[in-house]
């Protein structure tokens, strides 16, 4: 097996090539995810994306940051919710065997992926059988997720819920529509983005205290060149909405591999008494219906609604791997 270090460029190569042949369906190790992330709070943080190819074939990429003795995939908590990597079938033992000696040539003893899915490559190799004998894997419930199967109807939709909840969608969205002329409109292509994005940033940091606490100027950089990037990829699904002629919302979502995530969103505090914040996420839920996703997630976090709107929860985990074999060779040393 031969190991490779990558730069963004050949990563996103590489990406085009095998993102639909490899298990390669969290937006949070795509090209466009990684580029953004790094490029604004990389500084300190060395970033490894690792090939393993095997027989010269690419078997699979890691991409991962390193401080000290430490890897970790790239991201933070406060913006990513869910890690992996990415692998060709069939071949995650193989990989992972040649991920850890690349590792352990580089002095790297720690390797951290969290938080991951219970349908991760990460988590099924963690707990499968010894992957190899010189790490040891320890895996922790770390969160919650709320995700759902999308129906093929908006009526197959509303039947899914309970009759409360179904009452109170159908009541808000009626009193959402005599609020005003309603105009929702996808805002996320590469020519409007710029616009787009003042508005989402503005209706963001209007929303509530906490919400432009969050929205420091570091993460609104992070946002505008991660829409972007996501833009450009075809990724981007930015559901705007206006009541008369004021801007009332905004769903900043990902669609990937079938999949819509709900990101994040912001709204008018002006049409609070419509529950503009929470129609935007069902109005959001709809388009994803009428566009034929088979899922709909919610991402992290167990925020009522979430459950309210038919999400169902999942748990999260920390996969840490620790080299034994190094931990005795320093010990023999001592």
């Amino acid at each position: 097996m031969t190991i490779e270090r990558l730069d963004f460029s050949t990563l996103e190569t590489l990406w085009q090539q095998y993102g639909r042949i490899w298990k390669w369906d969290n937006p949070f190790i795509t090209p466009p995810w990684l580029k953004a992330w790094h490029r604004v709070f990389g500084d300190g943080k060395e970033a490894l994306l690792t090939l393993v190819s095997n027989g010269g074939s690419p078997i699979g990429i890691a991409p991962l940051m390193v401080e000290g003795a430490t890897a970790r995939i790239i991201g933070s908590a406060d913006l990513c919710d869910t890690g992996d990597v990415a692998v060709a079938p069939d071949e995650e033992q193989r990989f992972f065997t040649g991920l850890f000696d690349f590792l352990e040539s580089r002095q790297i003893t720690r390797l951290v992926l969290e938080p991951v899915r219970p349908d991760s490559i990460v988590y099924s190799l963690a707990r499968s059988a010894e992957i190899t004998k010189r790490w040891r894997c320890s895996i922790t419930p770390l969160s919650h997720s709320l995700e759902m199967e999308l129906p093929g109807s908006w009526q197959e939709y509303l039947d899914r819920l309970s009759a409360k909840q179904r009452h109170e969608v159908r009541r808000k969205l009626r009193r959402l529509h005599e609020s005003g002329d309603i105009v929702i409109g996808d805002l996320g292509g590469a020519a409007e983005i710029d616009a787009a994005m003042n508005q989402f940033v503005q209706l963001f940091r209007l929303s509530r205290k906490d919400k432009a606490a969050f929205m420091t100027e570091e993460r609104e950089r992070f946002f505008r060149l991660l829409a972007a990037e996501l833009a450009a990829a075809g990724m981007l699904r930015l559901q705007g909405m206006s009541i008369g002629e004021a801007p009332a919302a905004m769903v900043f979502c990902i669609e990937h591999a079938k999949n819509l995530y709900l990101y994040n969103n912001s709204y008018n505090p002006r049409f609070r008494t419509t529950s503009i914040g929470l129609m935007s996420k069902v109005l959001s839920i709809r388009a994803a219906i009428e566009a034929n996703l088979a899922n709909y997630d919610f991402l992290g976090g167990t925020e009522r609604y979430k459950y309210q709107l038919g999400g169902k929860e999942i748990t999260l985990y920390s996969c840490v791997f620790e080299c034994l074999s190094c931990r005795r060779e320093r010990e023999a040393e001592s």
